[in-house]
């Protein structure tokens, strides 16, 4: 005895049997009922999602001997003709091995005969975006007028490939993935039909398996029957579906988002010696997190979860900025196994990185780790004025010297334009800015401003002036996650930055590339920058802000 799949055995046989599509088979219904069917129909959208089963229950209809409101009888003969395949008026192919120009010259010809018994000869293609450019073109005539009693119902998961001309002759439906809340629906229908006893929390696991694809949900639960039996519980399915639950991996999502280095490792130390599937466990660690970022936002109710789990997580993300839940989620969704699933090391070196405050793209290292110094990113910046100072700095032990023309002198005489090591080292440039909250400012701030250097680089190839601008006297002067003040030194650069959109966009969008989500930028005028770059009393006695300007890019004043 044969025994049917159950996709095939409950594969819909009405328009009201498809389940999720409720505009699309409206639609269809009531054209089968006002007897104006299209000649030619394209239906795309992912796989699963009933193209191919409306396309047959729409030949059916449109050729049943008794219709209901639209919908066919599945009684009389022409219905159970096309049940059962034994319908010669419905023509499928299957155009990724039909594709040729041949095939579809041998199409246009048979079209041209009347049907065998039924009202209307239907032509089910499917893929059919796999055919040539040719072929198309062959079709295009036939598809624009055809005989009258012919219909094309044309198939395909990539509907960007079809040629404009081709769409343009069809009626187009969008077929959407199916939402969790259908497919468990769907799935429920078929266990109760089929006497299977399932467990609580089951069918949503399958559901989310199947990630929008009917076929798939319903072969899933085919394959566990087959496995486990009629009777499956929560243990059984996870194990069938390869998942990982582990309480491991809500302790690793708290290390990440706390950025607990040894805990952290600890933890994906235990689950690789237990053997456990490391891709498998990092999947479940970004559903935590994304499950701690919802609750975070304050979206629990698209969370199914039990109210101990949800108790859990809301403890953690009570705990940590919304930044911090974005950086776990960026570590983690970007690992790479390189086939091997089993192999903790991408975890690990994803997590280190991560806790340590370094990325796999920039490489800074964290603000933290030397409160006393400047961040990567404005040490960068005062690199070639310190570099400049050096250069002209006199060296230890040595006078600085004006170059003099070679002149005869009769006997040794001090050098003319000396300046004394010690006047040189009182009025050298001031030291980079260090911001006056280096040493205890919260982590989510010290995090960006690690990243300062790659903004300004960012923001520079967005925008030349912005990132001029940038380059000047700014720094990062405080962020909570949804803000950020960029502290200047001059109230002239503040007003430059808001009277131009473009620059202000240009910086928005490299801080929301940095941080991971869009944030508010606010210039400001930073009164610590300003008392910790005042140029010294000499300098403002002997040259005002112009020697001021000089000394900061690394020049030495010299006495004549």
């Amino acid at each position: 005895m044969s025994q049917e799949v159950l996709y095939r055995k409950w594969r819909p046989q009405r328009f009201a049997d498809v389940v999720g599509q409720q505009p699309i088979t409206t639609t269809l219904r009531h054209a089968v009922a006002s007897g104006s069917p299209a000649h030619a129909y394209l239906f795309t959208g992912p796989r699963g999602t009933g193209k191919t089963s409306t396309g047959r229950i729409l030949a059916k209809a449109v050729n049943c001997l008794e219709p209901v409101e639209g919908e066919p009888c599945n009684t009389c003969t022409s219905c159970e003709a096309f049940q059962s395949g034994r319908a010669l008026d419905l023509i499928e192919l299957d155009a990724a091995s039909n594709r040729g120009i041949d095939e579809v010259r041998a199409l246009r010809e048979a079209a041209g005969y009347a049907p065998n018994s039924a009202r209307y000869k239907v032509y089910l293609i499917d893929e059919v975006h796999m055919l040539t450019d040719a072929a198309f073109n062959a079709l295009l005539k036939t598809l624009e007028e055809p005989p009258p009693h012919i219909i094309f119902i044309l198939a395909t998961t990539e509907a960007h490939r079809i040629p404009a001309t081709i769409t343009s002759r069809c009626q187009r439906f969008d077929f959407r993935r199916h939402t969790l809340a259908n497919t468990v629906e769907w799935l429920q229908v078929i266990a109760d039909g089929e006497g299977m006893t399932v467990a609580p929390g089951c069918l949503e696991l399958i559901a989310r398996q199947a990630t929008g694809s009917m076929r798939d949900a319903v072969n899933l639960l085919d394959q566990l029957v087959a496995y486990h039996g009629r009777t499956l519980d929560l243990d059984a399915v996870q194990r069938g579906l390869g998942l990982v639950v582990d309480h491991r991996t809500t302790e690793l999502a708290g290390a990440a988002v706390k950025r607990d280095l040894s805990a952290g490792l600890a933890v994906l130390a235990a689950a690789r010696d237990d053997g456990l599937d490391i891709r498998a466990f990092a999947r479940e660690v970004v559903a935590t997190l994304r499950s701690l970022l919802l609750i975070r936002a304050g979206a629990t109710d698209q969370l199914s979860l039990s109210e101990s789990q949800t108790a859990e997580l809301r403890e953690i993300a009570n705990e940590v900025g919304s930044a911090d839940i974005v950086a776990a989620l960026r570590a983690f969704g970007d690992l790479d196994f390189a086939g091997d699933p089993y192999d903790s090391l991408p975890a690990e070196i994803a997590f280190a990185s991560l806790a340590v405050g370094l990325t796999a793209n920039t490489g800074q290292p964290p603000v933290a780790a030397a409160p006393t110094q400047p961040a990567e990113g404005r040490a960068t910046r005062s690199a070639p004025a310190e570099r400049r100072s050096s250069s002209a700095a006199p060296r230890q032990g040595q006078r600085a010297r004006t170059p003099q023309p070679p002149q005869p002198r009769p006997q040794p005489v001090p050098p003319i334009a000396s300046t004394p090591p010690v006047e040189a080292e009182r009025e050298a440039p001031p030291p980079p800015f260090v911001p006056p909250d280096a040493a205890d400012a919260p982590p989510a701030l010290r995090e960006i401003r690690g990243k300062w250097g790659g903004i300004r680089e960012a923001v520079r190839k967005r925008s030349h002036k912005a990132g001029a601008l940038l380059n000047t006297a700014c720094d990062i002067k405080s962020f909570d996650g949804d803000s950020v003040e960029l502290g200047f030194r001059f109230p002239t650069h503040v007003q430059k930055a808001q009277e131009d959109p473009k620059v202000m966009q240009a910086i928005r969008e490299a801080v929301a590339e940095a941080v991971g989500h869009p944030v508010q930028v606010v210039p400001v005028v930073w009164d610590a920058m300003q008392q910790a770059a005042a140029p010294p009393p000499q300098a403002q006695s002997r040259g005002g802000h112009l020697l001021e300007e000089a000394l900061r890019y690394g020049a030495v004043p010299v006495d004549n």
